[in-house]
């Protein structure tokens, strides 16, 4: 036992002195150097790791404020945020010109000059039609959702759910983009924004006339009163009877359209054909007065012909 105890005082006696000669002698500057060299390392190392992130951000916040003044920046923002990209406009603007050079110098590699000037136009409007599909596709998918979402709000109401109660339900049950849409709308009336204005926005954003009844609906019957379910539960039945309308529609008008396609690239094909078996004879329309003035007339009655076949086929519902 007396072993035992002597053991341990001189443990705690040697631990003591070595703890006292950290503190005041050489040890201690030689333990700090080292454990700076592992700190140093660990802050470069992170540092690398974060560097190219923190440089673009820091480039981006460099040019937000150039961007933010032109005229363009607000209509950029908004289709930014019809088509659901969870992008600033000076980021996507940065993103497309960093594209343009890129693409011209791979086009210049790849077929000289003309690759250069075709990839160099495909940098610029692809992104912004890309955009406008992504917008369309978006808003397409929202009107899918919403007699649906009107059905399921109705469903609450009559349960016995406050407005906002059931919209906040309806987003944990329903999927983007509607759940993102009534999500941002309860963040905006919960941020002290009222619940018509908020509903204004969300309207501006997805731009559907059927959701436009809806906040006229909600509107008025928070003004005078009223049987809100009952209201959303017609409303959610004629948007799907339009619907229905609509594709009965399409599909009579299908034979009209599909002749119009035709139509309209027939005499691309012949010219096609015409120019792989007789070239010469096909760019006399070219090289004469005459026939330049042909195929101004040409495409002038194409476009006429083409506007008035969709006017044809083209039925409001």
């Amino acid at each position: 036992m007396i072993l035992i105890w002597l053991g341990l005082y001189f443990v705690a006696f040697f631990l003591f002195a070595f703890a006292v000669l950290l503190m005041s002698s050489p040890i201690k500057k030689f333990f700090g150097r080292q454990v700076e060299k592992y700190v140093r390392f660990k802050r470069a190392k992170g540092k690398g790791l974060i560097f190219p992130r923190q440089l673009l951000k820091e480039v981006i916040d460099f040019i937000a404020p150039l961007i933010t003044r032109r005229s363009f920046a607000p209509d950029l923002q908004a289709l930014i945020d019809k088509a659901g990209i969870p992008l600033r406009a000076s980021e996507f603007i940065f993103f497309h010109g960093l594209a343009l050079p890129v693409a011209v110098l791979v086009g210049y590699i790849l077929a000289g000059p003309a690759g250069m000037a075709l990839l160099g136009m495909a940098s610029l409007i692809l992104p912004l039609a890309g955009l406008v599909h992504l917008k369309k596709q978006r808003e397409r998918k929202f009107h899918d959702q919403l007699p649906d979402t009107l059905s399921l709000i109705a469903g609450a109401l009559k349960a016995g759910y406050s407005f906002l109660q059931a919209v906040d339900m309806t987003v944990k049950e329903t999927s983007p983009p509607m759940a993102l849409e009534l999500k941002r709308v309860l963040t905006e009336a919960r941020l002290g924004l009222s619940l018509e204005q908020a509903l204004e926005n969300m309207a501006k954003r997805v731009e559907s006339n059927s959701f436009d009844w809806t906040v006229m609906a909600v509107k008025i019957q928070r003004e005078v009163g009223g049987n809100l379910a009952e209201i959303l539960e017609i409303l959610a039945d004629t948007i799907r009877e339009r619907d229905r309308i609509s594709r009965q529609v399409k599909v009579l008008t299908a034979e009209g359209r599909l002749s119009a396609v035709i139509l309209f690239l027939l005499p691309f094909a012949v010219s096609l054909l015409l120019l792989i078996i007789n070239p010469a004879y096909l760019l006399l329309l070219f090289t004469h007065k005459l026939g330049v003035t042909m195929v101004g007339l040409a495409v002038l009655m194409l476009a006429a012909g083409g506007l008035w076949l969709k006017k044809i086929v083209t039925v409001e519902v």
